[in-house]
């Protein structure tokens, strides 16, 4: 019936039918109940072909608009203006036609009797609300050039079409984390810097991070689409295209080298070039075809602490590699706890990542190298990096670390486990949780570097040796 007839949508208290050829485009308006809809759905799911086939869509979305006054309301006001009593066979007419109607009446802009305004019209009398057909040059989005042509280069449209966009293609709050990150690691460097290389280390680093991320974006747009997360990126949404965003991470990323190179020293220039190519090239293109490319992206996070070490000091000080290990350990726990949470769209759109690829290895990694994070801090106080008490301070956030990601990890091994996998009540109740455990790990970790670092900061040996060394002296005889 729905073949030979057309699309047939169900409504909260209506359905509608849209013929194919019987009426053209007009539509079949019938007003049911809904005791009526369920025996009616009921009727045509039994009747509708096997999965697999060619067959309608049916739609049952609340689509149709029922208006404050309807048409009936209208027609018996008229009859009751006139004085003229409705027979039950005209009433039954009048429901009838309700029921079942076709129309695709306008209302036509006429004069006001009443006035010489010829803007305002009269709504014609069979319709109880304005209707026009809709006018397309009104709703024609225009392109970037035809804004600016038709209202110049003012600042709202510079700031959607160019300040935004190519903001958003730095990603700004990962290139942000990149910077702080080498920023805390040259904090903790024994040898002084100057203001100028601190400086040049923030904004090169800054723009190293970008330019990486921008080639990211740029190869990327087919892929990001099909996810939720990364749909409203400037290269999806046509703001900015693949060529301009390379073009911008050529720029800004020789912007950044250079800065590195003559404001910094070479070693630190030519880390922040290496992992441009490593993020942008290698990374990128292993995302979609092994699961190593996490290990990888790892070793790109690993870097900028290498980089604010080499600002001030030597990477053969073994303290450097600890806190580039501290990096790449933290990695894991944040990044295999938040694949989790979309794991589906990363299947969708192509991604090979441990999360849908092996779940349960997925959460077991987390919890290995949330565990590293121990030996790596005690690390820094054998490298007296740190005071003996970084030990406790820093243990306590590592343990809360730890914590969420054993449960994540415990949860995933039971749901994957004989008895579970195949009882689907279990399972799904099961992975509620071990949704609930990764979202908790994913934000212990966002709160768990920084208190790591700071910590660190603050723990740093002889930080507060000006405090104890001014009682000494005043003890002194």
């Amino acid at each position: 019936m729905i073949q030979r007839w057309g699309t047939l949508r169900l409504g909260v208290n209506s359905i509608r039918i849209t013929p194919k050829s019987v009426f053209g485009k007009r539509s079949i308006h019938v007003n049911i109940s809904l005791s009526q809809k369920k025996s009616l759905k009921d009727s045509i799911n039994k009747e509708m072909p096997t999965p697999g086939h060619n067959h309608s869509h049916m739609n049952t979305a609340a689509i149709n608009f029922t208006p404050n006054i309807t048409y009936k309301d209208l027609l018996l006001k008229s009859q009751n203006d006139n004085n003229e009593q409705l027979s039950s066979k005209e009433h039954n007419l009048i429901d009838l036609a309700m029921r079942l109607r076709c129309t695709d009446d306008m209302t036509e802009e006429v004069p006001l009797a009443t006035t010489t305004q010829s803007k305002k019209v009269e709504m014609a009398s069979n319709l109880p609300f304005n209707v026009k057909m809709v006018d397309k040059t009104f709703t024609k989005k225009l392109t970037k050039q035809e804004l600016i042509q038709q209202n110049g280069l003012s600042m709202p449209i510079l700031k959607k079409y160019y300040i935004e966009p190519y903001l958003q293609l730095t990603k700004p709050r990962l290139t942000i984390l990149v910077m702080l990150s080498a920023i805390c690691s040259y904090a903790l460097s024994p040898t002084a810097a100057s203001i100028s290389q601190l400086l040049s280390l923030t904004v090169g680093t800054t723009l190293c991070s970008g330019a990486a991320n921008a080639i990211n974006m740029g190869r990327e747009p087919e892929f990001d689409r099909q996810m939720t997360r990364t749909q409203a990126r400037p290269v999806v949404r046509g703001l900015i295209t693949p060529n301009e965003a390379y073009s911008f991470a050529t720029v800004i990323g020789t912007l950044g080298v250079a800065t590195l190179y003559f404001g910094v020293n070479p070693t630190v220039a030519w880390l922040g070039f290496l992992n441009i190519p490593l993020y942008s090239w290698i990374y990128t293109s292993l995302k979609r075809k092994h699961i190593i490319n996490t290990w990888v992206g790892a070793i790109v996070g690993a870097i900028p602490p290498l980089m604010g070490w080499a600002a001030a000091s030597s990477l053969t000080d073994p303290a450097a590699w600890v806190l580039a290990g501290l990096l790449y350990a933290w990695q894991f726990p944040h990044f295999n706890a938040l694949s989790h949470s979309v794991r589906t769209q990363y299947k969708n759109a192509g991604y090979v990542m441990t999360a849908w690829k092996n779940p349960t290895l997925n959460a077991r990694v987390c919890l290995r190298y949330s565990l590293l994070m121990f030996p790596l801090c005690f690390a820094l106080v054998y490298y007296n990096i740190t005071d003996p008490y970084y030990i406790i301070d820093s243990s306590l956030a590592n343990l809360w670390l730890s914590y969420w990601c054993f449960k994540f990890y415990w949860q995933q091994r039971y749901n994957y486990s004989k008895g579970v996998i195949n009882d689907k009540t279990k399972f799904n109740n099961g992975m509620k949780l071990a949704n609930m455990f990764a979202r908790k790990t994913m934000l212990a970790s966002v709160l768990q570097l920084p208190a790591v670092f700071i910590l660190a900061i603050l723990h740093k040996k002889g930080r507060w040796d000006w405090i104890f060394n001014k009682d000494q002296l005043a003890l002194k005889p």
